[in-house]
């Protein structure tokens, strides 16, 4: 990583941490995070290198979810949507958008990622419509979600809509909120992240034409799979260093008595930070079972590390203003994300890991 890359990280950081009280507060929102990240010209890092060297937005996310991670996940669903319209034709105007900031993407394919497991099915149906399909069905949680978000998500071919039956092509397409047939439904009264703008998205109708198309197979879900999982071990891990550097702070006094478990939640994390370092620099030469792997033990660090941060503060990190309370509220958040922890678990038992003897709440 350059210095140059270095110092705008360090920008993105100080950014994300002006901003996080009044992003827990939902007093920000998406739309401002991705634009105020554009301007600083944060998004665009990585996009030059190597189509697998990840290092560089995966240092950008750990950065900053130490100090935000609704930040943090909103620039994870935005550039996720710009590595799938880059492995496609036909999406320079919306890419320049997306790079710049001046447009949000949302990246919807947890149910295609699902489905790849075995673990489920994608609920959303596109009728073909002369050359490109009429969508139909529901995306129950997309983030990023304000008027010309451009949303990119999966869907089953069908010729029918009201019919369960498929003949097993699927599709992954673009849309932009504000389509006709499309609404949004808002999540709200959420434990954390509220300023991400997450909905449930309902597809009536919706004419995606041909330009709209991103692919006609789940390959290129396939292909990003471990930059997806990566990126999200990134952020999980930017939070639980920051969790373990404040704890630090606390082992004087009677904080002692927990040193010897500060110790191991510190190695365990430097051990994982090593791992995913690797990992994003040739991110082909990584096993689906390994990223799977990292995903699962970034989010638990991440829960452990704000917990034992938590006992360590006290009544202090009771206080729902308190970083130390926001930090937990967002470390929840991560068994639910998807892939869930109970999906992450039932895909390693697939590769043959065990993780299920030793796993405790």
């Amino acid at each position: 990583m350059t210095g140059q890359t270095q110092e705008l990280i360090d920008d993105a950081a100080a950014l994300a941490a002006a901003d996080a009280d009044r992003a827990d507060r939902a007093q920000v929102d998406t739309g401002e995070v991705i634009e105020r990240f554009g301007a600083l010209g944060a998004l665009r890092i990585g996009y030059e290198d190597p189509a697998t060297d990840r290092s560089g937005y995966a240092g950008l996310l750990g950065a900053v979810s130490a100090e935000c991670m609704s930040s943090a996940f909103s620039l994870w669903a935005h550039r996720m949507v710009i590595e799938y319209l880059r492995a496609a034709d036909g999406f320079d105007d919306e890419l320049a958008a997306l790079l710049s900031g001046q447009r949000s993407g949302s990246i919807a394919m947890a149910t295609a990622m699902q489905e790849l497991a075995g673990v489920g099915t994608i609920p959303t149906r596109a009728v073909p419509d002369g050359d490109g399909y009429r969508v139909y069905g529901r995306i129950a949680w997309a983030s990023n979600i304000a008027p010309g978000t451009l949303v990119v998500f999966p869907a089953r071919v069908a010729e029918d809509p009201d019919v369960a039956e498929d003949g097993g092509q699927r599709v992954i397409l673009a849309a932009t909120v504000g389509d006709d047939g499309l609404s949004v439904t808002q999540v709200e009264d959420l434990l954390a992240l509220q300023a991400t703008r997450s909905a449930m998205l309902k597809f009536d109708g919706v004419v995606v034409p041909a330009g709209g198309i991103v692919a006609d197979s789940l390959d290129i879900c396939r292909a990003r799979r471990t930059t997806h999982l990566l990126w999200q071990s990134s952020f999980a891990l930017g939070l639980a260093g920051r969790c373990l550097q404040v704890a630090a702070e606390q082992l004087d006094g009677a904080g002692a008595v927990l040193s010897a478990q500060h110790e191991r939640l510190r190695s365990r994390h430097s051990e994982l930070t090593e791992r995913a370092a690797e990992y994003a620099r040739d991110t082909e030469a990584v096993a689906p079972a390994d990223i799977t792997l990292l995903r699962y033990e970034a989010a638990r660090i991440a829960q452990d590390a704000a917990r034992h941060e938590s006992a360590l503060i006290g009544g202090r990190g009771y206080v729902t203003t308190s970083g130390t309370n926001r930090r937990l509220r967002e470390a929840s958040f991560l068994p639910v994300q998807s892939p869930s922890e109970v999906q992450l678990i039932a895909e390693m038992e697939k590769f043959g890991i065990d993780v299920v003897d030793n796993y405790a709440i």
